[in-house]
Protein backbone atom coordinates (compact mmCIF):
# COMPACT_ATOMS: atom_id res chain seq x y z
CA UNK A 1 0.00 0.00 0.00
CA UNK A 2 1.56 3.40 -1.38
CA UNK A 3 -1.05 5.55 -0.75
CA UNK A 4 -0.54 9.23 0.90
CA UNK A 5 -3.07 10.85 3.82
CA UNK A 6 -2.98 14.53 4.23
CA UNK A 7 -5.69 16.44 6.26
CA UNK A 8 -6.49 19.61 4.41
CA UNK A 9 -8.38 21.45 7.02
CA UNK A 10 -9.48 21.19 10.35
CA UNK A 11 -11.78 23.14 13.02
CA UNK A 12 -11.88 23.27 16.29
CA UNK A 13 -15.39 23.86 17.48
CA UNK A 14 -16.51 24.95 21.03
CA UNK A 15 -19.27 26.07 23.21
CA UNK A 16 -18.99 28.95 26.05
CA UNK A 17 -20.98 30.87 28.16
CA UNK A 18 -20.43 34.57 29.31
CA UNK A 19 -21.41 36.62 32.23
CA UNK A 20 -21.56 39.70 32.92
CA UNK A 21 -23.51 42.01 35.18
CA UNK A 22 -26.57 42.89 32.63
CA UNK A 23 -26.66 39.12 30.36
CA UNK A 24 -25.92 35.90 30.04
CA UNK A 25 -24.46 34.35 26.79
CA UNK A 26 -24.38 31.04 25.27
CA UNK A 27 -22.44 30.39 22.43
CA UNK A 28 -20.60 28.76 20.30
CA UNK A 29 -17.20 29.35 18.34
CA UNK A 30 -15.34 27.46 15.15
CA UNK A 31 -11.37 28.26 14.99
CA UNK A 32 -9.07 27.08 12.40
CA UNK A 33 -7.77 23.71 13.77
CA UNK A 34 -3.95 24.71 11.98
CA UNK A 35 -3.70 28.30 12.25
CA UNK A 36 -5.95 29.11 15.37
CA UNK A 37 -7.70 31.90 13.66
CA UNK A 38 -11.34 32.37 14.80
CA UNK A 39 -13.68 31.28 11.59
CA UNK A 40 -17.24 32.02 13.24
CA UNK A 41 -18.90 32.47 16.34
CA UNK A 42 -22.47 32.87 17.74
CA UNK A 43 -24.33 33.50 20.83
CA UNK A 44 -28.27 33.68 22.28
CA UNK A 45 -28.14 36.24 25.09
CA UNK A 46 -30.67 36.36 28.10
CA UNK A 47 -31.39 39.59 30.86
CA UNK A 48 -30.17 38.05 33.90
CA UNK A 49 -33.02 37.46 36.44
CA UNK A 50 -33.38 38.84 40.31
CA UNK A 51 -31.08 36.10 41.42
CA UNK A 52 -28.76 36.63 39.00
CA UNK A 53 -29.39 33.41 36.85
CA UNK A 54 -30.59 33.32 33.13
CA UNK A 55 -33.87 35.40 32.29
CA UNK A 56 -35.53 37.02 29.55
CA UNK A 57 -34.58 36.08 25.99
CA UNK A 58 -32.95 39.33 24.82
CA UNK A 59 -31.62 38.59 21.32
CA UNK A 60 -28.88 36.50 19.09
CA UNK A 61 -25.64 37.70 17.11
CA UNK A 62 -23.51 35.79 14.59
CA UNK A 63 -20.02 36.81 13.51
CA UNK A 64 -18.41 35.79 10.90
CA UNK A 65 -14.41 36.93 9.82
CA UNK A 66 -14.28 38.86 6.38
CA UNK A 67 -11.21 40.29 4.96
CA UNK A 68 -9.84 39.79 8.75
CA UNK A 69 -12.46 41.23 10.81
CA UNK A 70 -15.39 39.90 12.36
CA UNK A 71 -18.23 41.03 10.88
CA UNK A 72 -21.46 40.70 13.30
CA UNK A 73 -25.11 40.61 12.71
CA UNK A 74 -27.85 41.19 15.64
CA UNK A 75 -31.32 39.88 16.00
CA UNK A 76 -33.63 42.46 16.79
CA UNK A 77 -33.69 44.24 19.92
CA UNK A 78 -34.00 47.37 21.11
CA UNK A 79 -30.95 49.81 21.38
CA UNK A 80 -30.35 49.37 25.08
CA UNK A 81 -30.16 46.07 25.10
CA UNK A 82 -28.26 46.05 21.66
CA UNK A 83 -25.61 48.55 23.53
CA UNK A 84 -25.46 45.53 26.40
CA UNK A 85 -24.55 43.08 23.50
CA UNK A 86 -22.33 45.10 22.17
CA UNK A 87 -20.21 45.43 25.71
CA UNK A 88 -20.29 41.24 25.88
CA UNK A 89 -19.55 40.60 22.16
CA UNK A 90 -15.87 43.07 22.96
CA UNK A 91 -15.20 40.83 26.07
CA UNK A 92 -16.26 37.33 24.16
CA UNK A 93 -13.82 38.90 21.36
CA UNK A 94 -10.83 39.45 23.89
CA UNK A 95 -10.98 35.76 25.01
CA UNK A 96 -11.49 34.18 22.16
CA UNK A 97 -9.15 36.09 19.30
CA UNK A 98 -5.76 35.42 19.77
CA UNK A 99 -4.63 39.18 20.98
CA UNK A 100 -1.83 39.41 18.19
CA UNK A 101 -4.68 38.95 16.14
CA UNK A 102 -6.82 41.19 18.30
CA UNK A 103 -4.32 44.44 17.56
CA UNK A 104 -4.40 44.35 14.01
Amino acid sequence: MNGQFEIKSQTHNATYEYKDENLIVQGQYVKDGTTGELQTINGSCYAKDAQGQQGTYVGNFNGYVRDGEVRYTLSEMSRRDSNKVWDAIDEIEAAVIPQENAEQ
